[in-house]
């Protein structure tokens, strides 16, 4: 059974790769409405990072985010990605793959954590946020 920091910390740090993620590939992207997506999706990732950092604090406990060997992974796999094919169907389709593995995580994670209140909503948003950006992104593949 998952304890209520152990989830709040799994929410922080999967929306911090979010971040870290679009962040990796916003460079490469031209087309102007798969960067308001991927914008929008960030800001997205963004709040929730927020909550979950607050919840956090509220029990007295410090947010562990993304490790700098891991954003620089990131990067650097991102960057191999799109050397020969930086078109948005690229993008998306390496976002989605993000998308879907935050999905299934989230999931797991929700059926392991038998609490409710902020942190089970909170999960529940990360879930749909992962979804949704899903499917937006499947209009550029």
């Amino acid at each position: 059974m998952m304890k209520e920091e152990e989830l709040l910390q799994y929410i922080h740090k999967t929306a911090d790769m979010g971040c870290e993620g679009i962040v990796a590939v916003l460079d490469y992207v031209e087309d102007q409405r798969l960067k308001d997506a991927l914008k929008e999706q960030m800001e997205e990732y963004r709040e929730l990072k927020d909550e979950a950092r607050r919840l956090l604090e509220e029990k007295g406990a410090e947010a562990n985010g993304v490790g700098a060997m891991a954003k620089m992974s990131t990067e650097v796999m991102s960057a191999g990605k799109l050397l020969m094919d930086r078109s948005p169907s690229k993008i998306a389709e390496m976002t989605i793959q993000g998308n879907n593995m935050g999905v299934s995580k989230t999931l797991q994670h929700l059926h392991d954590y038998h609490g409710g209140g902020p942190a089970k909503q909170l999960a529940q948003r990360l879930l749909a946020t992962e979804e949704a950006g899903a499917e937006e992104l499947k209009a550029f593949l």
